[in-house]
C-alpha cells in the first residue's frame, strides 16, 4: 500500500469534486452541495490553497482538505 498526501492541483479539481459529491450524496439531504461549495472556494480571497492536499492510495485519489481563513466574532463585537 502506497499513500501520498500532496497539494492538489488544478488537473485534480473535476477528480476532487467528483469524490466529494460521491461521499455526500444523499447523506444530510437528497443530492448535495458540498462539491459545488468546494468549486466555489477555489476562487474566494480566504481560500488558503498552501492548505490543500489531496490524498491518494496506489494511485487512487481517496481523500482532499482544504482551509480557509476565518474570523470569529464574540456577541460583545470582539473578534
Amino acid at each position: 500500500m502506497n499513500i501520498i498526501i500532496r497539494n492538489e492541483t488544478p488537473a485534480d479539481y473535476r477528480a476532487v469534486e467528483n469524490l466529494t459529491r460521491e461521499s455526500f450524496w444523499n447523506v444530510y439531504r437528497p443530492g448535495c452541495t458540498e462539491h459545488y461549495v468546494l468549486h466555489c472556494y477555489r476562487s474566494a480571497p480566504d481560500f488558503v490553497p498552501e492548505l490543500d492536499f489531496v490524498m491518494e492510495k496506489d494511485g487512487e485519489l481517496i481523500g482532499h482538505v482544504m482551509y480557509s481563513r476565518s474570523e470569529i466574532t464574540t456577541s460583545g463585537g470582539k473578534a
